[in-house]
């Protein structure tokens, strides 16, 4: 599996063991090379593999932008959010854009993410 997602054995097992926290690059690469869901991966919750329907109605673009989002936030606080918390914000940040935008990229303005946030 480590070298499928092109990461350390020793990295890889030290994410399996809970010994450090997942990057959100490996969250991605987890999801585009296994079709692992996400939230399963952070929360635990729902299934292990993602419907391959699902899958394909997900905006990449968007999702890509909610993760930036989602790492800038974290920048600004200053620390890490823990992981279900982040999973929660970037599936809040990835829902707002959908129903607010009419182009792929658009997600809400700092303003309103900071009361999203609350």
């Amino acid at each position: 599996m480590a070298q499928r997602i092109k990461c350390s054995l020793r990295a890889y097992a030290n994410y399996e063991r809970g010994e450090r926290v997942i990057p959100v690059e490996l969250v991605r690469a987890l999801y585009e090379q296994c079709s692992i869901d996400p939230i399963w991966l952070l929360t635990g919750e729902g299934t292990m593999i993602v419907d391959r329907d699902v899958r394909y109605r997900l905006d990449q673009r968007v999702l890509d932008s909610a993760v930036a989002a989602a790492e800038r936030i974290e920048q600004h606080l200053g620390q890490p959010l823990k992981t279900r918390r982040k999973a929660r914000l970037i599936g809040l940040l990835y829902e707002q854009s959908q129903l607010i935008s009419q182009t792929e990229n658009d997600l809400p303005d700092d303003s309103r993410l900071h009361r999203l946030l609350k």
